[in-house]
């Protein structure tokens, strides 16, 4: 048997891959452990992000346990995702088998064939092989958001997804998301821009492209949500004839965009690729639209100072006086980016008591706090 381990973290990713591989999905640990002791188990696959690494490291290492005590090769354990993708040498260090660098969807099975053959793999590091059509993988759980567009040619210095994908855009066609998607059912996409649909480079948009799939999709009898959770658009990419197909077809409340930073030096810095004036369109736009801005910020990037955070914190307090929402994030390091291995600057007490007072209100959500606290900074 083949199993995948189900996070709330990797639902979208293990949605494209069991399609493909088959198997039983596993929600929680000791059921995996059941099968192991039972013998029921020969492959078991992980994708995680660094956040999960620890957990992830403790349940592998019981598991090795239980696989020395019986002198069994079984499972046979695969990891790929944010991680391992970004640090393969440490994933193989927490007990893994092999990993799977970048996409999946083609290595993955020729793997498990040759496992499945008592065949040895050469190296315990394999790069996956990319997909230039996504169309030749349409086996998608129509209940879960599908993927429109894969890879980013934007280079922040803080992002995996370049890492994980490429900077070649390839995007699904409309027909094959047509027929992907539950018609009777709300509809929601997974992108890196939803703007840059269709769009050759990634880089502008392609309305007309754009309002023929808002236009087909919006035949279904469900909700359609463009530009919103769980995907989002670049704020360079908000414009009036990209805002009014949102309006014209969408259902949208909102429309989610990173602004990241209110300097535009530090967005120069962390190879952004926009500016604040950017922001502060897409932020009008909304309001013109009647759509709710909701924003992501970054603090604590390396070489930030408190003059960045205090245009930064000028930025968000538009946002919120034009009666939108921030989102909010504190700098972690992320394996295989360009930061990795920089240390997040520390927040001065001024930012920390407003970020704490607008959080408490519902004005900033997100897991800054949080991500701050696991960092061990003061």
């Amino acid at each position: 048997m083949i199993g995948f381990k189900l996070t709330p973290k990797n639902r979208y990713s293990v949605s494209k891959l069991y399609p493909i591989i088959g198997g039983k999905l596993f929600k929680n640990f000791n059921e995996i452990m059941e099968h192991i002791k039972n013998g029921k188990l020969n492959i078991l696959i992980y994708s995680f992000t660094s956040l999960q690494r620890d957990k992830i490291a403790k349940e592998i290492e019981i598991i090795n346990k239980i696989k020395k005590e019986k002198k069994s090769t079984h499972p046979i354990l695969i990891a790929g995702g944010p991680h391992p993708s970004g640090a393969p040498n440490d994933t193989l260090k927490i007990g893994f088998d092999y990993v799977i660098v970048g996409e999946g969807e083609i290595t993955l099975p020729k793997i498990i064939s040759k496992l499945n053959q008592n065949k040895e793999l050469n190296n315990k590091i394999i790069m996956g092989e990319p997909i230039n059509d996504l169309d030749e993988f349409d086996k998608i759980n129509p209940m879960t958001p599908v993927e429109i567009t894969r890879g980013c040619p934007h280079k922040c210095g803080f992002c995996q997804t370049p890492q994980i994908f490429g900077n070649k855009v390839r995007h699904r066609s409309i027909d094959n998301i047509l027929k992907s998607i539950n018609p009777n059912s709300d509809v929601r996409l997974i992108t890196p821009n939803a703007f840059c649909y269709g769009s050759e480079t990634g880089t502008k948009p392609n309305i007309e492209k754009l309002e023929l799939l808002l236009k087909k999709l919006r035949e279904g009898k469900g909700k359609l949500f463009f530009g919103t959770f769980p995907s989002e658009v670049r704020p360079e990419f908000i414009q009036k004839d990209t805002i009014e197909l949102v309006a014209k077809y969408c259902h949208n409340k909102y429309l989610h965009f990173g602004a990241q930073s209110g300097s535009d030096e530090m967005l120069k810095l962390i190879r952004r690729g926009h500016t604040v004036n950017d922001v502060l369109n897409g932020v009008d736009l909304c309001k013109d639209y009647n759509l709710i801005p909701k924003v992501d910020f970054i603090f604590g990037f390396p070489n930030e100072n408190e003059f960045h955070r205090k245009e930064s914190m000028e930025l968000l307090n538009y946002i919120i006086k034009k009666g939108g929402k921030v989102h909010a994030h504190y700098f972690m390091p992320l394996v295989g980016t360009n930061f990795e291995g920089s240390s997040p600057t520390p927040l001065d007490k001024k930012t920390l008591k407003t970020l704490g007072q607008l959080s408490q209100k519902g004005l900033v959500s997100g897991s800054w706090s949080y991500q701050r606290d696991v960092q061990n900074i003061q």
